[in-house]
């Protein structure tokens, strides 16, 4: 739940400065953005929780 809330956030975050980002009044870039935003960071957190293993 920690994280869906942590991913919600950043959603949001990323969504608001897209939209001031791009001047064009439309929604769908911005969104568009912080969609593919929100899939980098979860891919990236993914790909660090799945290598937890130590060369020891």
């Amino acid at each position: 739940m920690d994280r869906t809330r942590n991913y919600l956030l950043i959603f949001a975050g990323n969504l608001v400065a897209a939209y001031y980002i791009f001047e064009e009044g439309t929604f769908a870039k911005p969104l568009m953005f912080a969609t593919f935003m929100l899939l980098l960071i979860m891919t990236i957190d993914y790909m660090k929780s799945r290598n937890k293993y130590t060369l020891e």
